[in-house]
């Protein structure tokens, strides 16, 4: 009897072991179960992903909430590196806020295909810190908020995990390592239809070595970082999908689909960290 009952407890355990390149199932706000999350591929149209994906609010197995943040068009992509440069020059300058900084000290994790991109390890360090200064310009300039990166780690990432698994194989490896949030950075060749993933009020995110946008990519997944959801305002920095033309402008009003005032969120949540 003993020795049918440990078989048992064993084929239970067998039953929960869960796959180690995915945080799924997820499931979205409808209750719809994803063994593999949405990519535009799935979709006849990049229209189409948007309107069914683009505000969806989907959660881990683990209770995790996050949005998807789509890779762009050719002709996006196109237009986003084109005006960069003056997107960037025109963002707020810092210094303008009311109060007291908040500074947020970042742990950044860095898998070998991101570092692999680099010729040494200074030129990195200077990017990183380079993009993390255009992703928090606009939130010191409005709120305080400044981003300062204090550590790094070698991460070797696994090559055949989704996003939600690279953001938590991240977490659970290096963690915050005793400072604020974590920004982990990738190059893998990973599925799961976005260039980059935040948990919604959580200090963890991981961005995709997407071109030279990786500050964008910051902001956005910082804005999820604050509690923000996906608006329908397309000058926002939360517009579903990437727009370089947005970078460090918050809508401050009510948006019915993010149920939020960005502006005000940030501001209310501008110690959260």
């Amino acid at each position: 009897m003993k020795k049918i009952a440990t078989i048992l407890a064993v084929a239970a355990l067998a039953a929960v072991v869960v796959n180690p390149d995915t945080s799924g199932p997820y499931t979205d706000s409808h209750g719809n179960i994803y063994h593999i999350l949405p990519q535009i591929s799935d979709f006849p149209t990049v229209a189409d992903f948007d309107a069914a994906i683009g505000h969806e609010i989907f959660t881990t197995r683990d209770g995790r909430k996050f949005q998807i943040d789509r890779p762009l068009t050719p002709s996006e992509l196109a237009t986003a590196l084109a005006n960069q440069v003056v997107n960037r020059a025109l963002q707020p300058n810092p210094g303008s806020f009311n109060g007291i900084a908040a500074v947020v000290t970042i742990n950044h994790p860095v898998d070998e295909e991101y570092r692999g991109s680099f010729v040494n390890i200074p030129s990195l360090k200077t990017y990183v810190i380079n993009e993390m200064s255009v992703a928090d310009q606009a939130l010191y300039a409005n709120w305080g908020i400044n981003f300062v990166s204090q550590s790094g780690q070698k991460w070797d990432s696994n090559d055949n995990a989704d996003m939600g698994s690279l953001l938590d194989e991240a977490y659970r490896e290096h963690g915050l390592r005793g400072k604020d949030m974590m920004v982990a950075l990738t190059a893998d060749p990973t599925s799961g239809g976005a260039i980059g993933i935040a948990y919604i009020g959580l200090p963890r995110q991981l961005t995709y070595k997407y071109y030279s946008l990786e500050g964008e990519i910051i902001q956005h997944e910082a804005g999820h970082n604050y509690t923000l959801y996906h608006c329908s305002d397309s000058t926002c920095i939360m517009y579903p999908y990437l727009n370089g033309n947005n970078l460090g402008r918050f809508h401050d009003y009510y948006d019915s689909t993010a149920g939020q005032n960005h502006y005000s969120v940030f501001g209310n949540q501008k110690n959260r960290y």
